[in-house]
């Protein structure tokens, strides 16, 4: 079993926060986490695949997408940007949603924090995954939510390998 604990993962009282590192400068990290191209070759947890992505890179902008189920379902999500400092931050709240972009209900939003750092040509992004209650993350918790997040971040490794090697 995957030892998330060594790749930087723990879970508060009413957050968790994951982390990775990745060989590939900042710019590109962040990159792949801002645009439609890449996001839809490493978002969703394997067998899921995007089968939509918009994304409105500016503070109060939408990135709202599908996950495609293997039979075919679609879940759709979306976050709304609050503060963009390229190549540094994102923060943006997230919950599921219709094909229009409107909130369902019964799912907890959540606010996101990521942090991106550079050292010696490699980048760290850090996660802060916040929820208003310890039961909202309970909620997200019992959905796979930090598994889900975990495995597309492990495949986002997979990717940015792959562009660096292009």
């Amino acid at each position: 079993m995957f030892d998330y604990a060594s790749q930087g993962q723990h879970i508060g009282e009413r957050e968790f926060v994951v982390e990775r590192q990745f060989a590939a400068p900042r710019a590109l990290v962040f990159q792949v986490f801002t645009q439609p191209q890449h996001l839809k070759r490493w978002w969703a947890p394997r067998p899921y695949t995007i089968s939509a992505c918009t994304v409105d890179l500016r503070p109060g902008g939408i990135w709202h997408y599908a996950m495609r189920s293997p039979e075919g379902q679609e879940h759709w999500a979306r976050s709304v940007y609050r503060e963009i400092v390229p190549p540094e931050k994102l923060v943006y709240s997230a919950t599921f949603a219709d094909e229009h972009a409107n909130p369902i209900e019964g799912v907890p939003e959540h606010l996101t924090t990521i942090v991106f750092t550079e050292e010696a040509g490699k980048t760290k992004a850090t996660a802060r995954v916040q929820f208003s209650s310890a039961e909202a993350l309970k909620v997200a918790l019992d959905m796979r939510m930090l598994e889900g997040t975990n495995m597309t971040w492990d495949y986002l490794i997979e990717y940015v390998q792959e562009l660096q090697a292009k």
